[in-house]
């Protein structure tokens, strides 16, 4: 009996292990610097990860199948069948934990609660973008499944029946110390993969199976990891006078003009021919950019919608390495721009193409009366892909939206054409469709044309001061040791109104957008961790963060510090396509002033976060 269970660990330990080299392998040789010697290294230390899965499986198979164990044939069958579960369950929590962490440079965690309502697009993206991958897990899985057939025997129950107690409470208390991770008083988080001490490393020791069955588990109510150590009161007052010494609130007279912010899902201007890249497929955007206020470099604060909507909205970050949306955070009081306006009689509407699920809902929760999604269109011949409406579809259904109220209008609309790789006719791919970076490119020109007619009919139909914000709220593009992964584009234009066309020669992210606007319209609210890009008194800071690793930017120089301890990790100069990275010696003095800048802000404004006194800020 022991032995045929050990049997059983041992196929579900070497699967682990195999779809961990095999698809993670491929990630770290496409995206990352690391060493086959460093990457065999870290597989090696991950196994204790792969190896409680092996044990949590195989224990749960032997309780689940044991009231059957008299009946042999049946027994037998349902043990295999179990095996088979349990090896899709490894390979594809596996496949899709690196096609997600490819995407969003972090694996799946607390993320898990952000596919509500919207599996069907997530499977439909994986097939159609990851074909390759999902194939070679098919066929993984195909050879698993012959193995075990021939080589895994159902467990054996020995002739005396204390003998097979006695076995079965030794393997129970083996698979409860494994999923404890020794004789600590709780079960290990996934977390405890940081315990290697490189945050590269313990990216390759994380497991997929185990970490994805956590946070299945533990709940999206109870999820929500913090980085940065608490500060006492006098620390945090000590930040907050060298952060927001003079803050103000000014909310009586503002201007009641409309507003409108296209979040363009996923563009990068990596792709982008006025960032400096040597493609130019978003034409129209570039010549929109000569007429608007934008920014040398602008990077986004999140990896996902939830989490571009969230900072843009509310001028504050996301916890280090994860997003608000769907943990416990969400439930924190926040006073957003949406509330704000609304409680200022504006109308505040968000519109996009696919199915309302985890976005729509938590817009309402940043202060949208009104939430739209592609069940609320009717069905008029608009193009669609497997999110739901395509960009040009999305334009439509808001432009009538923005007609039909007369009070001032607060609008954001987050497109779709580039949540997908799919365009109506093969002569719309001007750029290709042979590699992912064709596609990519192809898609977002597509989207571009549609952007163009948007605008122009937005400018036909205003009548009323208005301001466009375009904004990405994310890429889909992973790090290769450079900025392409958060490097966004930005520009806000005035239609029916005065704004000076200008660019400014700093590095912005999502959090300056809102108290952009309010002084846009003539307000200030004192709780905005961003900045003002109209203020004479802007003080340049971008931030991001991956992992355990918070991000700092300004006058192209980048500093990495370790959110934990604090640390400044490395030091980069950024080149002038707002991507490249050029190491420099953190020891030079104009590194000192940007890390302790960086430094404070993340202190500062992750306690109020988990705080929930942003309002405080």
């Amino acid at each position: 009996m022991f032995i045929s269970l050990a049997k059983v660990l041992l196929s579900f330990l070497l699967l682990a292990v195999i779809s961990k080299v095999t698809f993670l392998g491929w990630y770290e040789l496409s995206y990352t610097n690391t060493s086959f010697l460093e990457f065999l290294t870290a597989t090696a230390w991950g196994v204790r990860f792969d190896l409680t899965v092996a044990f949590l499986l195989s224990c749960l198979g032997f309780l689940l199948l044991l009231p059957i164990a008299p009946f042999s044939k049946a027994y037998q069958l349902c043990h295999k069948a179990w095996l088979v579960l349990c090896g899709s369950w490894i390979i594809f929590t596996t496949v899709g934990d690196t096609i997600y962490l490819s995407q969003a440079s972090r694996h799946v965690t607390v993320d898990l609660h952000l596919g509500k309502g919207v599996e069907l697009e997530l499977v439909s993206t994986a097939l159609t973008q990851f074909g390759q991958l999902i194939l070679v897990a098919v066929v993984l899985l195909a050879i698993y499944t012959y193995v075990i057939i021939r080589c895994v025997p159902a467990i054996r129950f020995t002739n005396k029946w204390y003998s097979s107690i006695a076995i079965a409470f030794v393997w129970v208390a083996l698979t409860v110390t494994a999923v404890r991770g020794g004789f600590s008083d709780k079960p290990q988080s996934p977390m405890y993969a940081y315990k290697i001490g490189d945050v590269n490393q313990a990216r390759i020791a994380w497991s997929a199976p185990y970490g994805i069955t956590y946070y299945s588990i533990i709940g999206e109510d109870k999820s929500g990891h913090r980085w940065t150590p608490e500060l006492l009161p006098r620390a945090m007052e000590e930040l907050r006078q060298q952060l927001n010494p003079t803050a103000s609130t000014q909310l009586e007279t503002l201007s009641d003009h409309d507003v409108i912010v296209v979040l363009l899902e996923s563009w990068t201007a990596f792709d982008m021919k006025s960032y400096g890249s040597e493609f130019d497929s978003t034409p129209f955007f570039d010549s929109l950019r000569k007429e608007s206020l934008t920014t040398t470099s602008f990077y986004s604060n999140g990896f996902r919608t939830v989490e571009g909507i969230f900072t843009t909205m509310c001028s504050q970050p996301n916890p280090v390495g994860g997003s608000v949306a769907g943990t416990r955070l969400e439930s924190m009081p926040y006073q957003c721009l949406p509330q704000i306006l609304k409680q200022k009689g504006w109308h505040t509407t968000f519109v996009q193409g696919s199915g309302q699920g985890m976005v729509g809902a938590f817009s309402q929760v940043l202060g949208f009366t009104d939430s739209f999604g592609k069940f609320d269109y009717e069905d008029v011949g608009q193009e669609q892909n497997y999110w739901g409406y395509m960009d040009d579809g999305i334009y439509d259904f808001a432009l009538e939206k923005l007609a039909s109220h007369s009070q001032p209008q607060f609008m954001a609309i987050n497109t779709g054409t580039t949540h997908d790789s799919y365009l109506p006719n093969e002569s719309d791919y001007a750029f290709g469709k042979s590699t992912p970076d064709e596609i990519r490119r192809s898609v977002v020109n597509y989207s571009d044309q549609s952007l163009e007619r948007f605008v122009s009919k937005l400018k036909a139909q205003a009548e009323k001061p208005t301001l466009l914000v375009l904004v990405a709220d994310h890429t889909m593009v992973g790090s290769r040791s450079d900025l392409r992964h958060v490097s966004i584009p930005f520009l806000m234009v005035g239609i029916n109104t005065d704004l000076a066309p200008r660019e400014l020669d700093v590095a912005g992210s999502h959090k300056d957008i809102a108290p952009t606007i309010l002084d846009w319209l003539g307000g200030e609210v004192s709780w905005f961790s961003g900045q003002s890009l109209l203020s004479a008194s802007y003080q340049a800071g971008a931030d991001f963060t991956v992992n355990n690793q918070f991000f700092w930017a300004a006058q192209q120089k980048l500093v990495r510090i370790n959110a934990t301890s604090g640390d400044k990790e490395a030091c980069y100069r950024i080149g002038g396509n707002t991507t490249t990275l050029i190491e420099q010696a953190c020891n030079a003095p104009e590194f000192y002033n940007l890390y302790q800048q960086g430094k404070d802000y993340m202190l500062y404004s992750q306690q109020h976060l988990f705080d929930g006194t942003t309002q405080q800020y």
